[in-house]
C-alpha cells in the first residue's frame, strides 16, 4: 500500500508522518486510519463539508505541523 511506503520514507533523517483528512460523508474511516500514521486518534481528521475545515484548523495544524 503506498501510505506504508510514505510512512517509512525519511526526508533528512525524520520519517514521514501521514495525515488522513477526510471530506464528506461517503468516507471510510476506517480506511483512512489505515493511511494516516500513529496514532490515528491525532492523524486522523474528519469534517462533514468543506465548510467545516475552519472548525479543524487548529487540529489539523497540529496533527501537521511538528516543528521539526
Amino acid at each position: 500500500m503506498e501510505a506504508d511506503l510514505l510512512r517509512k520514507t525519511a526526508i533528512g533523517g525524520v520519517r514521514t508522518k501521514v495525515v488522513a483528512l477526510g471530506i464528506g460523508s461517503g468516507i471510510s474511516e476506517f480506511e483512512l486510519e489505515h493511511i494516516a500514521s500513529a496514532p490515528q486518534d491525532e492523524n486522523v481528521i474528519l469534517v462533514q463539508d468543506f465548510g467545516s475545515l475552519a472548525d479543524v484548523e487548529d487540529q489539523l495544524r497540529n496533527a501537521s505541523c511538528t516543528g521539526r
